[in-house]
């Protein structure tokens, strides 16, 4: 099974997690199965990450365990947030709750993660953005400020 985190899919597929919640969501409000919220959410999307989830249901249409099915998918994945996703359903499926808040709560914890990481991000950069600005344009203006005072005292100790 191919892994989802592949080098054209680790940046994409973080941000689709949320998507992907809310569709199965969606489905689960209206009673449908989790097979059949799957089989919506991966005949709706696109990308790595709705083929995993269609390899998975095949799976599980070909007689394997839908909790196995998706338990590989959590396995093989070197994405957090898919895995803590997948870990959600597979409680929910086995203790037969309702799906919906639990991915609305794994929705709202993946949005809460992907901002932490844009202010961490932004920290990072407003830092590397200090370093010209105090090595560069402060000792500048520094100079500027005590040239002619310097100067100034030159020429009155003469």
């Amino acid at each position: 099974m191919a892994d989802p985190a592949g080098a054209a899919a680790r940046g994409a597929a973080p941000g689709r997690v949320p998507g992907r919640r809310r569709t199965a969501r969606a489905g689960r409000h209206g009673g449908e199965s989790p097979t059949a919220a799957i089989a919506r959410v991966t005949r709706l999307s696109g990308g790595e990450l709705a083929r995993e989830l269609g390899a998975a249901l095949g799976r599980a249409r070909a007689g394997v365990p839908l909790v196995e099915a998706l338990q590989d998918i959590a396995d093989h994945t070197s994405l957090d947030p898919l895995a803590r996703f997948i870990d959600g359903l597979l409680v929910a499926i086995e203790r037969g709750t309702p799906l919906a808040e639990v991915l609305r709560a794994q929705a709202a914890d993946v949005r809460e993660a992907g901002k932490r990481r844009l202010l961490e991000a932004g920290g990072r950069k407003e830092i590397a953005m200090m370093v010209p600005v105090v090595f560069l344009v402060l000792p500048v203006t520094v100079l500027f400020a005590l040239f002619p005072g310097l100067i100034s005292i030159v020429s009155l100790a003469r």
